[in-house]
């Protein structure tokens, strides 16, 4: 009995280890929940180039903004998803980056393509991939789903470089389990 009680602090830390230097290459990107609308006050990428996944709800008329600075000139990619299980819903997310006041891009769902988020098990329907070539500045990106005609779920996903802090890990698996059990 007494045996147990030391090899299970050590199979936690060699769990937790294992994820924490795994979490790199697992091609997920760093969910986030958006209590939408979002229209006052925009969510704060505090790095563009880490792998966000925004994970918001709008109806026809709302919208979402999300606001960061690069400091160097970076290609940051990003793209749209909508949940396959929403196909139906004629609704599809647009945004809209801007840089003082000016666009510089559009997404939209012009030829969507299926996509598997093999870390959460989900399926989704995704803009095709599009490269972010930006200038040192702050940005803005407005998330709207003009069409929608109830409230249509939506995810925004933006960067690359896949990093999770130790603290984060925690959050990441309750995260997926969010989007997995609640269908978010």
């Amino acid at each position: 009995m007494k045996r147990w009680l030391l090899v299970l602090p050590v199979v936690a830390i060699v769990w937790f280890a294992v994820g924490y230097l795994s979490a790199g290459s697992a091609c997920a990107h760093d969910p986030r929940f958006v209590c939408s609308p979002r229209e006052a006050r925009p969510v704060r990428i505090a790095d563009p180039t880490k792998s966000w996944a925004f994970y918001g709800h709008l109806r026809a008329g709302e919208y979402d903004a999300f606001v960061f600075t690069v400091a160097a000139p970076s290609a940051i990619p990003w793209s749209l998803l909508v949940d396959r299980r929403d196909a139906r819903n004629p609704g599809r997310p647009h945004a809209v980056l801007t840089r003082h006041g000016r666009i510089v891009a559009r997404l939209a769902f012009a030829h969507p393509t299926s996509f598997y988020e093999p870390f959460s098990r989900e399926h989704y329907l995704t803009t095709r991939p599009a490269m972010l070539h930006l200038a040192p500045g702050r940005y803005r990106i407005t998330v709207t789903i003009p069409q929608a005609a109830t409230t249509q779920r939506y995810v925004l996903a933006i960067g690359a470089q896949e990093r999770f802090g130790i603290g984060e890990i925690p959050y990441v698996f309750g995260a997926i389990h969010r989007i997995r059990a609640l269908r978010y």
